[in-house]
């Protein structure tokens, strides 16, 4: 793994009241999720369990 990309669309109601707020828990799970199964690929769900995004690794 050479690079690490995350995309994520913040123009959803969850990001409405406290845009940094959602923007912190979704990053704290990824984190937690790639800490406990190594695997960085995933799609990014927001507090109502909408895809906001997603992680990829790409080699260079």
């Amino acid at each position: 793994m050479e690079q690490v990309v995350i995309t994520l669309d913040t123009g959803n109601p969850a990001f409405d009241e406290q845009p940094a707020t959602e923007l912190a828990r979704i990053l704290r799970e990824l984190a937690d999720n790639i800490e406990s199964d190594g695997q960085c690929d995933r799609t990014l769900r927001d507090i109502n369990g909408n895809i906001v995004g997603n992680v990829r690794a790409e080699k260079g």
